[in-house]
């Protein structure tokens, strides 16, 4: 096992390791299954969109019930993306400042960001847990042409906090067992 840490970027002698390496193998696989899943809702939505347009434009019979599901499906594509953007770094990033950093500041940063998006996520999702309580608690229905349970749309943003949670926590605890980088490009 200590071959495939090192190989993952653990230290063989931190303690936890083996635990470590796991949960970033979960956090990896849920947060690319859910980008998956999210790649075949914009299929449907493309496929929503369209049959948006060729009923109104072409059968002259719009369908109002399209825009508020597409809305609906785009909020759900985000959340359901938002865990592999942030596993493999492509949220927007500021590189200006720590470019001229040492190794240790930036580490540092990474440290700081990671800790910063599990603070945020922690409060983000506990909001959403709330909103959805809430809505389920009072009835909430949604006022457009789709009348749904409106904690239903709003759940997409509790499983899209949970993943950038998971993934957050996975990466903060991976760079604190990694260290440093100690300036050879190798942690």
């Amino acid at each position: 096992m200590p071959e495939k840490e090192a190989k993952e970027g653990i230290p063989p002698a931190v303690p936890g390791g083996v635990l470590l390496l796991g949960l970033e193998r979960l956090s990896r696989w849920l947060a690319i299954t859910a980008a998956g899943f999210g790649a075949l809702v914009v299929l449907g939505l493309t496929a929503l969109i369209a049959y948006s347009v060729v009923m109104r434009y072409l059968a002259n019979r719009p369908q109002t019930w399209t825009d508020e599901l597409a809305g609906y499906l785009l909020v759900l594509t985000v959340m359901l993306g938002v865990g592999e953007a942030a596993r493999r770094g492509e949220h927007i990033g500021v590189d200006l400042v720590t470019r001229k950093l040492g190794p240790v500041g930036r580490w540092r940063a990474r440290l700081w960001g990671w800790a910063s998006t599990v603070l945020v996520a922690a409060v983000l999702l506990q909001s959403a847990l709330e909103m959805v309580r809430f809505s389920r608690m009072v009835g909430l229905m949604s006022e457009g042409y789709v009348e749904v349970p409106i904690w239903i749309p709003q759940s997409a943003m509790v499983l899209g906090m949970a993943l950038l949670l998971l993934v957050g926590v996975s990466r903060l605890l991976l760079e604190l067992a990694r260290g440093p980088d100690d300036g050879t490009g190798c942690a």
